[in-house]
């Protein structure tokens, strides 16, 4: 017989296995030269276009995840009428052939199965996709101890057409959880749920729950107490039992939360333990080759199959014809009707006997308990009817502390005597108070937005200071670390430094250190950066100052120069440039404004500015070289991030050296 080859690619070697919807084939990826695994979609589901869209959106969208604990998908494509996924071959066996074969596995060894499993699923949660059928028979375990997780996200198109409770199922009910036995909203909990019982059967070598039909087994899902592991299996720990229960439990809300949360649980039982580093796979596993060599072989698997009712029954019970439905539906509905008439007498005919030889049982009609307080209600429901009352407390900016807002219990429900009354209380706790963060090394604008972030109200009042600095915050009123009602007043005090005169900027351009020094104590204003920082030279002269000659400041205001030497200042061009950031408003302060330039007289970048500033401090007014007959590339950085570049030609300047270059460059200007 001849090998099939699909898409002129895939050359099918033998069939690895087969399962409720598709083959599994072992093939050759001929274009790469390379083992792996393609699955082929069943002939009996060909004929159903929503689903073969669902199998390949599925299939598309877990081909996107990566991780070592999950079985890569390489290709979805569709080869004449064969639908067919490309997966990762893996050299092992199935889980549930494993634990067919072993029993019950040690505690080391089904934890180090969950917690491959926990990370598989981590990964594929973190990227929404929801396995939705985890069970034994969709995990690998490799020769070197991985286990993989397979038919990640297809599960949703088999869940949605093919695990039904009627008739033969491929057998993920016993794996169902709750919700998904009632047909509810189903997410990562429910992976949690499946491997839970997947824990379950490694640990005790049993289903959790049995039936003699699926649906026995889903209600029991739904219904029935599962029998602790440790019960089956006497060498279970109380850990692992205590995780098994958790992870299976019937509502949502008390399983794990997340996978992560899992994975942690399932660290602390094992921890300062070794995991088994390799699975037992010398363990003989002919049974299993040879069952599915028995299933059939190439030609009979891509023979044409008529699709029987039969056939669909088995897969889906919504395709079953509607003859059969209302058969059973006939069926389902006298047997309930026979139920309840029994019932029905039996109430009629024994409730007046009852009530002669038993007191009627005393009732309590529950109030509207809303805006009462919660202390003068708890006693009275406590002592008067022995109703137990919980409270839950949360703040709120409108209702004073003590005063019940909600109840778990509506007006007008009647409690019994003799039953477990209940009710929940929700109880106010008033506003709840805002604390007063320090703010004494914040800029006022920063304090002012987190203040009105929170609720309060910040109020400026400025006065002078010796100690802090101009514009810097010197506290707050109240005071850092008390607590506040929202919307309250929070009076911040900004120094307007010391009381100190304004004086004039000086030019220092063209003095030495040593003249600069002077004249920086003759104006009592405060030496600032010198660049370079390691001047050591009584020729080098100013070149460049900040702030510019001619401002306003206060006295011991720090002004920052830059020297260069003599004969260097002779061949250079001192070119005025004017700086604004192009969006200005959008930068956060402080802005961090950074100039470089690099003359065409040495190609080195020179640091000409690095300072920060406010918003209101622009433009800023500094001079930049430019060498004879050359030119000087500059490079404006604003917080690292926004950057601007322009040359500027020294034929530009050299007839008008009062021109002044602006941010962004004006051209008109003599600006290139």
């Amino acid at each position: 017989m001849d090998l099939i080859v699909l898409s002129n690619r895939y050359k099918l070697i033998e069939k690895i296995g087969t399962g409720g919807m598709a083959h599994v084939y072992k093939a050759l990826d001929m274009t790469l030269d390379r083992t792996v695994a393609i699955k082929i979609l069943k002939e009996e589901f060909l004929e159903d276009e929503e689903f073969v869209q669902k199998f390949h959106n599925e299939a598309q969208a877990v081909a996107k995840l990566s991780n070592p604990n999950i079985v890569g998908v390489f290709d979805v494509a569709l080869d004449d009428k064969y639908h067919y996924i490309v997966m990762e071959y893996i050299e092992g066996v199935t889980l549930s052939d494993y634990i067919e074969t072993k029993g019950a596995l040690s505690g080391g060894e089904a934890m180090n199965i969950a917690s491959q499993i926990c990370k598989a699923l981590i990964h594929a949660h973190k990227n929404n996709v929801i396995h939705r059928d985890i069970k034994p028979h969709n995990i690998l375990l490799a020769k070197d101890g991985v286990a993989k997780v397979a038919d990640f996200g297809i599960a949703k198109a088999i869940t949605n057409k093919t695990m039904t409770l009627s008739g033969r199922t491929i057998g993920s009910v016993h794996y169902f959880s709750p919700e998904q036995a009632r047909g509810g909203f189903v997410d990562v909990r429910t992976d949690l749920y499946s491997l839970g019982c997947v824990i379950y059967e490694m640990v005790t070598g049993k289903l959790p729950y049995e039936g003699e039909t699926p649906v026995v087994v889903a209600v029991k899902h739904i219904q029935e107490k599962v029998k602790q592991p440790k019960e089956i299996n006497s060498e279970v720990s109380d850990e692992i039992n205590s995780l098994v229960l958790k992870a299976m439990s019937k509502s949502a809300d008390e399983r794990f939360q997340s996978a992560s949360e899992m994975l942690k649980s399932i660290d602390s039982v094992v921890d300062g333990k070794e995991f088994p580093k390799e699975f037992d796979l010398t363990l003989d596993f002919v049974k299993a080759k040879d069952r599915v060599k028995k299933q059939g072989n190439l030609t009979k698997d891509f023979t044409p199959v008529k699709v029987t009712k039969e056939i669909r029954e088995e897969y889906d019970f919504t395709l079953a014809k509607s003859k059969q439905k209302r058969y059973t539906f006939s069926k389902v509905l006298a047997i309930f009707s026979a139920i309840l008439l029994i019932l029905l007498l039996s109430f009629y005919g024994i409730k007046e006997l009852i009530t002669t030889i038993i007191p009627p049982v005393k009732t309590y009609e529950v109030k509207d308990y809303t805006n009462l307080m919660y202390d003068d209600v708890k006693p009275m429901l406590e002592n008067d009817f022995n109703i137990v009352v919980e409270k839950k407390e949360e703040f709120n900016n409108d209702i004073v502390e003590g005063v019940i807002t909600k109840q778990s219990i509506a007006p007008g429900i009647v409690f019994k005597e003799l039953a477990v009354n209940k009710i929940v209380f929700t109880v106010s706790m008033g506003p709840e108070l805002i604390e007063i963060k320090d703010y004494t090394s914040f800029e006022y604008r920063i304090a002012e937005s987190d203040l009105t972030k929170l609720g309060l109200v910040p109020v400026k009042e400025e006065v002078m200071s010796e100690t802090v600095p101009e514009g810097g915050i010197i506290r707050t009123d109240p005071e850092a670390g008390m607590k506040v009602d929202p919307g309250s007043d929070i009076t911040i005090y900004v120094s307007l430094g010391p009381n100190l005169d304004k004086v004039i900027v000086p030019d220092f351009y063209g003095m030495t250190k040593e003249q600069y020094v002077a004249t920086i104590n003759e104006y009592n204003l405060k030496v600032g950066d010198i660049s370079p920082s390691n001047l050591n030279s009584d020729t080098a002269k100013v070149v460049r100052q900040y702030p510019a000659a001619g401002d306003e400041v206060y006295e011991q205001t720090e002004i920052h120069v830059e020297f260069q030497e003599e004969n260097m200042m002779g061949d250079r061009l001192m070119v005025k440039y004017q700086v604004t950031p192009v969006n200005l408003n959008e930068l956060n302060e402080p802005i961090k404004v950074y100039v470089e330039f690099k003359p065409t007289d040495t190609l080195v970048f020179e640091i000409l500015y690095n300072q920060e500033h406010l918003k209101t401090d622009f433009p800023l007014e500094l001079t930049i070289p430019v060498p004879v007959d050359g030119k000087s590339s500059v490079k404006v950085i604003y917080n690292n991030v926004y950057t601007e570049t322009f040359d500027l030609m020294y034929d530009d300047y050299k007839a008008d050296t009062s021109l002044t270059v602006t941010t962004p460059v004006d051209t008109t200007q003599g600006g290139n």
